[in-house]
């Protein structure tokens, strides 16, 4: 299983086009009124939309509640990328190193509060390392993600999945509020009760069929039956029980 996108759900795609493009310095793919989406090496693009749409397209399931905490890290390509992107990001924080890495390591924050991670690459590529959710319940959100298709991955200590040249890591909700965590980690963490979106990409239209049905078994919030949209892909939308916009496509046809 893999992700496709990551999706930030925001207000003004114009300044989030803005804040990535040309501070973070990452290579835009596309962009219209009300979406854009970066290409970060050949892992997940990182994408925004605009909130009224979004909410349109998923429908009566689409979170009321404010969302939980998540973490996204980006690794640049080298030293001189980090250091030209912090230099452009006035307000970015240092932070200890990156995990497991011994990199240097920054916090972000686009004009819509969502907080990211910038560190170096070991490879020379850029790419989304990691994204983390913070959960309200570990087993059911692990349970979940196995019934997606991720496969978990050996780990330390920590949860742990493959989501295809990135990992998707999930971490109690409760570990991340209260004053035992340190200012510097709380500050990696988006606290801003924004929401974001993850895209998995399947094989085909009857992969699609098969587990939107899986998953409205089990009782999710989803958006309706599949449907083929105006960008060429087959559909669906669900809302998980933290407030996690989940979609699930794949491409059938070119766009119209």
């Amino acid at each position: 299983m893999r992700l496709d996108d990551i999706c930030l759900v925001n207000a003004d795609v114009t300044a989030s086009d803005d804040f990535y493009r040309e501070g973070v310095g990452l290579e835009r793919r596309m962009r219209n009124v009300r979406f854009a989406d970066f290409v970060i090496g050949t892992g997940p693009r990182l994408a925004m939309w605009q909130r009224p749409s979004i909410a349109e397209t998923v429908g009566p399931g689409y979170p009321t509640q404010p969302g939980r905490p998540f973490r996204v890290t980006l690794e640049l390509p080298d030293a001189t990328a980090l250091d030209s992107a912090v230099a452009r990001v006035p307000t970015a924080v240092r932070l200890s190193h990156a995990r497991g890495t011994g990199s240097p390591a920054y916090a972000v924050t686009d004009p819509d509060g969502f907080t990211s991670v910038l560190t170096t690459s070991s490879t020379g590529r850029p790419r989304i390392a990691e994204i983390e959710l913070g959960v309200s319940d570990v087993v059911r959100t692990y349970d979940f993600l196995e019934r997606l298709g991720f496969a978990p991955l050996v780990s330390d200590g920590r949860l742990h999945f493959d989501g295809g040249n990135v990992t998707l890591t999930i971490v109690d909700a409760a570990s991340l509020e209260g004053p035992g965590i340190r200012t510097t980690e709380l500050a990696s963490w988006n606290h801003n009760g924004g929401h974001v979106m993850l895209a998995i990409e399947l094989d085909s239209g009857d992969a699609v069929d098969r587990l939107h049905a899986d998953l409205t078994a089990r009782g999710l919030a989803d958006s309706g039956p599949p449907a083929l949209y105006e960008w060429g892909a087959r559909s669906a939308y669900f809302v998980d029980a933290d407030g996690y916009i989940w979609e699930i496509y794949a491409w059938v046809e070119d766009p119209k």
